[in-house]
């Protein structure tokens, strides 16, 4: 015997799709908050970096204006991720799986005392860690994949 009422074909719970995309886009500003973060750590650095370069010179001047450079290079990299994450693009992805995986890296060798101190390294290694974990979180994967259609 079949129910002649279309009431019953309705879904009870229509929400869980905004609700599944209001996750999405809270993965997403986590991300982004975190290459906020990471983007504001390194200007910091390049900013002291300049500040110690001009008040005590470097051994080879070289050397401190190729690390300015390369600090100055990395924050408007992850401040494009950041940028991107922000808007959804898709081509941020990579820059922030990159990213984060020169972070670790960094981490770790601060965590070694060969570039900082260990809380430096500890701080690098938990912001590295929560970039990896939520750009390849399913929602986050979901906002920034190519073919969104």
């Amino acid at each position: 015997m079949q129910i002649n009422s279309f009431e019953w074909d309705n879904p009870v719970n229509t929400s869980s799709k905004s609700a599944s995309a209001n996750g999405s886009r809270g993965a997403v500003t986590a991300l982004a908050v975190v290459l906020g973060i990471e983007a504001a750590l390194v200007l910091a650095a390049t900013v002291f970096t300049i500040v110690q370069f001009v008040a005590h010179g470097a051994d080879v001047a070289v050397d401190g204006i190729a690390y300015i450079v390369t600090l100055a290079i990395g924050f408007l990299w992850v401040g494009a991720a950041a940028v991107g994450v922000h808007l959804g693009r898709s081509w941020s992805r990579g820059l922030t799986i990159t990213w984060q995986l020169i972070q670790l890296v960094v981490g770790i060798g601060a965590m070694e005392g060969l570039l900082a101190g260990p809380l430096v390294g500890v701080v690098l290694l938990v912001l590295g860690l929560a970039g990896i974990v939520l750009v390849l979180t399913p929602g986050v994967t979901r906002v920034l994949r190519r073919d969104r259609a």
